[in-house]
């Protein structure tokens, strides 16, 4: 009777402990592939696009990644859409999860102090998202080369606070920038 009670006492154990593993196989998550910017002056009509595309994921082939091209004296307003190695969108998924995420957004090179981007978008509980944004380029004399980084951060099960990075990045990727007068 004893070992009656045990056996099933182990069945329960194993089927629950299924259970669990296959509710967590639905929640995979998605490698980003592709990041395209748009970002539209505030003078003038031409949208600016920048994309940086890896359709293979970390550790295949090399991105390939488009220079992206700014006018001195103009201020932008961008858009970040981002793609899954496999195509799905992932921009829905990271403004609906925005507590869990947050871009960080840099410039380096000659650009930098050229270029100020200012993130426009917040999460549910007002801390910055980044996947819009609004950039101030100031005038420039020749053309200066640079680049933009991009960091999205994954913060659950960390706390998100609005300003600093996680330990855990979902991407990080760099795009040539050159600012012209």
């Amino acid at each position: 009777m004893k070992n009656w009670i045990v056996g099933i006492g182990l069945a329960i154990l194993l089927s629950v402990s299924g259970c669990e593993k296959h509710s967590h196989d639905h929640d995979e998550h998605k490698v980003p592939g592709t990041f395209i910017l748009r970002l539209i002056p505030a003078r003038g009509t031409d949208t600016i696009t920048a994309q940086w595309n890896d359709p293979d994921g970390p550790g295949g082939n090399q991105p390939t990644v488009t220079e992206l091209r700014l006018k001195g004296g103009l201020t932008y307003t961008g858009r970040l859409e981002i793609l899954a190695t496999d195509g799905d969108t992932l921009t829905s998924v990271i403004q609906a999860q925005g507590t869990e995420h947050q871009l960080f957004w840099s410039v380096t090179g000659a650009a930098q102090g050229v270029v100020q981007i200012s993130v426009s978008d917040r999460d549910s509980r007002g801390m910055p998202l980044g996947l819009e944004t609004s950039w101030q380029v100031q005038t420039v004399p020749a053309a200066t080369p640079g680049n933009v980084r991009m960091i999205l951060y994954h913060y659950e099960p960390n706390k998100k606070d609005g300003i600093s990075p996680s330990p855990e990045t979902d991407a990080d990727i760099t795009i040539p920038l050159q600012v012209i007068p």
